[in-house]
């Protein structure tokens, strides 16, 4: 019954924050609108050299704004694929802005949805965990985006600001506050974010030192999307808060695994420790490295269908797509693999120090 009932709650949640936040409009300076009517004025089929075929169409919008008097038609052009257009339907909703005298569709309103998701993750955090618990990691949360967002600002507004340098501080204090905040003040907290600085900080070594060592050498950092910055200096960045996540993820498994064999029995000598934290790492390694390689591979996928569309072949695709996500999720699954001793040693020596410390 109490299952029944938590699923009820649930339901009944994530309808009213969809209802709510669907009558929101008259939070935004913004003008919103709401689509009332379309008609289709023409369709025709384009081919492109490469044989590829797709089918524009060109309709009438009816649009009510929702946070002001009146309503507007408009014309809209889309494609089937909708590669870079959008199909407007009946009940959408609609961000506006209004440019040389005539208005234009600027995106989809889609906080409804995101609202709905937050609501739904937070729901079953708290379900889940202990509410103490789940608030705490909501908090870090938040705190994480915080700090984030204040690296981007200081990135963008700061000259020739050094952004390796500041994201590398950004990935050190999202790694300790999320620690400190979730598992609390304590050695496991403590082991947990040196093995992770230690082994993401040798990971990155490996990588810049081979890159100078090969004069970067088949690296093509001028193909990252949408850079004003230089690009390797942002790629540099990038691979600092990647490595870390991954490897985190894994010193935590570990040294909670090895704390785990310390409540047990503080009997246990450095020998014990660190087999148990090889023997952890072993289980858990090939799996995280799979799942860095199926979020590359998800990432890649819309470019890649792209590109094939486009006649190109494999060889350019990997060199000039693909090429810096290979080179990241390498450099990942090294971090991964060397937080496994790295994590067992430090683990290993801190907890059969201290066990010397709690007999004398």
């Amino acid at each position: 019954m109490k299952k029944i009932s938590k699923w009820l709650i649930l339901g009944l949640l994530l309808i009213l924050t969809w209802v709510l936040v669907e009558h929101d409009s008259f939070l935004y300076q913004q003008p919103v609108g709401l689509v009332t009517a379309t008609k289709t004025l023409s369709s025709s089929d384009v081919t492109d050299e490469h044989g590829n075929v797709d089918d524009v169409h060109i309709q009438q919008v009816q649009i009510k704004f929702l946070n002001r008097s009146g309503q507007i038609k408009l014309e809209n052009q889309y494609t089937d694929s909708q590669s870079l257009s959008e199909h407007y339907q009946v009940g959408n909703q609609v961000l506006l802005t209004k440019r040389s005298g005539s208005w234009q569709v600027v995106s989809l309103k889609r906080d409804s949805l995101l609202a709905v998701l937050l609501v739904l993750l937070i729901y079953l955090l708290v379900v889940y965990l202990r509410p103490a618990r789940a608030s705490w990691l909501l908090l870090s949360m938040l705190v994480n985006i915080i700090i984030f967002i204040t690296a981007l600002y200081l990135d963008v507004h700061i000259k020739n600001i050094n952004v390796v340098a500041l994201f590398t501080i950004t990935a050190a204090l999202l790694a300790g506050i999320s620690l400190l905040m979730v598992l609390g003040k304590n050695r496991q907290a403590l082991i947990t974010w040196l093995a992770t600085i230690l082994s993401t900080s040798l990971a990155l070594g490996i990588m810049m030192l081979v890159l100078n060592l090969t004069h970067h050498e088949g690296v093509h950092f001028e193909t990252m999307s949408y850079v004003t910055q230089v690009p390797a200096a942002v790629f540099y960045a990038q691979a600092v808060i990647g490595v870390l996540g991954a490897v985190m993820d894994e010193s935590s498994d570990i040294v909670a695994g090895l704390f785990g064999l310390r409540r047990e029995s503080d009997q246990h000598r450095f020998h014990d420790y660190w087999q148990g934290g090889l023997s952890v790492g072993r289980e858990i390694l090939g799996t995280l490295i799979n799942v860095l390689f199926m979020i590359f591979i998800a990432e890649t996928i819309p470019m890649v269908i792209l590109m094939l569309r486009n006649n190109n072949n494999w060889s350019y695709i990997l060199d000039q797509i693909m090429n810096l996500g290979i080179l990241q999720s390498v450099v990942s699954a090294i971090g991964i693999v060397l937080a496994v001793p790295i994590t067992s040693l430090i683990t290993a020596q801190l907890l059969t120090r201290g066990q010397k410390y709690e007999r004398h």
